[in-house]
């Protein structure tokens, strides 16, 4: 298995960097979708009524109406997007690819990477992005940006007045909008940003490349093993990965894989010294 002294050779000698980032990434952003810890504190009456006492599981409820999910979205999208500050995780990636041809793809909906000023066009939502809002109909009529309407229901939810007249509706069937996430079968993939993704990866396959994994867990499989597969394909690419162990890497890839077994803070803060 290679060493830190390899890893941030590979990084600064690289032509393209690949940025995976999951779950872990989105805990480093303040937005632990799995915890319990205060949720029923912050959202006692939606954890009573629903049954629910996680970002993950109220995200996946069906509320009794429209207002009432929009002004719970809203307070969300509020809290870890709209008021997001990057961590110094994010900062210090940020500083690594400065100069650098990168692509990010990434299960982290919470708008993380744009809050933090990267490149739009050379991000991937693979979950989607929860602030934007798509036709709950089930017919893909495209996408809309939805932060002023989370404002408008932030402010209203401030002083009682939310009302089933302020939730957005579809521009083409009037049916209600809904996050752009997969929270049911209506949910479309940004094929845009995936066609760019895949773009980018043709384009490098024969440069110098390092996968950068932040993070990546179960939950988001399509972000690791076909990442992982493309590394052991192209014999110039290298592979670079918080929260996994040597073990976890294929055995043809230990001299070209680094595994840090910690999280994507300590990596970068390896990565950056």
């Amino acid at each position: 298995m290679a060493n830190l002294t390899d890893a941030k050779k590979w990084l600064k000698d690289a032509d393209a960097v690949i940025v995976t980032a999951g779950n872990g990434m989105a805990r480093e952003e303040g937005l632990d979708i799995l915890s319990e810890e205060n949720f029923d504190d912050q959202f006692g009456k939606i954890a009573d009524k629903y049954d629910v006492h996680t970002i993950g599981d109220a995200l996946g409820k069906k509320f009794d109406s429209w207002a009432e999910q929009w002004a719970f979205w809203s307070q969300l999208i509020n809290e870890y997007s709209l008021e997001y500050e990057p961590s110094e995780t994010m900062l210090a990636l940020k500083a690594l690819l400065k100069d650098k041809q990168y692509f990010v793809a990434t299960s982290t909906f919470g708008h993380f990477f744009e809050g933090a000023g990267f490149n739009e066009n050379r991000i991937f939502n693979a979950f989607g992005d929860w602030t934007k809002m798509q036709c709950s109909s089930g017919i893909n009529h495209g996408q809309k940006d939805d932060r002023e309407i989370v404002r408008q229901f932030v402010e209203a939810e401030k002083n009682g007045q939310v009302t089933e007249e302020m939730v957005p509706k579809c521009n083409v069937c009037n049916s209600e909008m809904e996050l752009h996430m997969p929270l049911n079968a209506h949910f479309f993939p940004d094929t845009d940003a995936n066609t760019r993704f895949r773009w980018f990866l043709t384009g490098n396959e024969d440069k110098n490349v390092v996968v950068l994994e932040l993070g990546v867990d179960e939950t988001s499989p399509q972000l690791l093993d076909p990442m992982v597969k493309l590394v052991e394909q192209f014999p110039n690419w290298k592979y670079i990965a918080a929260d996994l162990e040597e073990d976890d890497m294929p055995d043809d890839l230990q001299k070209r894989s680094y595994a840090s077994d910690s999280n994507s803070h300590k990596l970068m803060e390896e990565l950056s010294k």
